[in-house]
């Protein structure tokens, strides 16, 4: 990983943080700055669901980064947690 960016560090506070706008001003940062450093072409990791998700890979191309690979890193739980007890009437 060369370049790491979020919507916090870009000035987005609370609820605004899962949002497109956010998610595609986060792509337009983090290809500004892998441009700086003279990178070109991307692989693109992507973890969790939200509507900023799309939108930030929008981002990284409309800032001029080509694109190579996409790859969902989404966490999958393994049977997860136990749930709470029943409800009794």
């Amino acid at each position: 990983m060369l370049v790491k960016c979020s919507c916090g560090t870009e000035g987005f506070k609370n609820a605004k943080k899962s949002t497109t706008i956010a998610g595609q001003s986060v792509g337009i940062a983090a290809a500004t700055k892998a441009l700086a450093k003279d990178i070109k072409m991307v692989r693109v990791l992507v973890r969790g669901l939200g509507p900023g998700r799309q939108a930030s890979i929008k981002g990284l191309q409309m800032a001029g980064l080509d694109i190579v690979s996409i790859t969902d890193n989404t966490p999958v739980p393994h049977n997860g947690f136990r749930p709470r007890k029943a409800r009794r009437l």
